[in-house]
């Protein structure tokens, strides 16, 4: 697996600074002026799991993952529960919208408005996940204990001839 150009690391920085203004943004005003707690509070849940991954991004141009890879699967398992709390939150949250005959309303507990931001905290939850897989990927071919091939043996142990 190739490592991500210079290029490609300032887009992963920008979007996932972009991500945790956006998510504190839509916090403080969801929470303070429509008093949609529930938009609130899974918007601030997305611009963490945003700051997760911008610190995923960091770590690497640090070169932190280079020394300590096997950290990346707390991470990644960290992703995937992010994904899991958004998906349950999106089906939940339609669900309610569904059956409460509920439309695109703002103020109060407005629930198609929070799907939207349990689908935009899955999708950070996820590229945790996919970011810290494909660093784990980058570095996982340096630090393999065990020989490949038969040739990379070099004690001799357990050979053919």
């Amino acid at each position: 697996m190739a490592a991500p150009s210079d290029c490609g690391i300032k887009a992963r920085f920008s979007f996932s600074i972009i991500g945790i203004v956006v998510g504190v943004s839509i916090f403080l005003t969801f929470g303070l002026h429509y008093k949609n707690w529930n938009t609130s509070l899974w918007g601030l849940l997305s611009g963490i799991a945003a700051a997760l991954a911008l610190f995923v991004h960091i770590q690497y141009t640090r070169k932190v993952w280079q020394t300590f890879p096997y950290r990346l699967k707390y991470w990644m398992l960290l992703g995937c529960f992010i994904q899991l709390a958004g998906v349950c939150g999106f089906v939940a949250y339609i669900t309610l919208a569904v059956t409460l005959g509920q439309g695109l309303i703002v103020y109060g507990n407005g629930y198609y408005l929070t799907s939207i931001w349990c689908f935009m905290t899955w999708k950070w939850g996820f590229l945790l996940f996919y970011f810290s897989r494909s660093y784990k990927r980058l570095y996982g071919d340096i630090y393999t204990i065990l020989p490949q091939d038969s040739k990379d043996n070099i004690h001799g142990y357990y050979s053919d001839s």
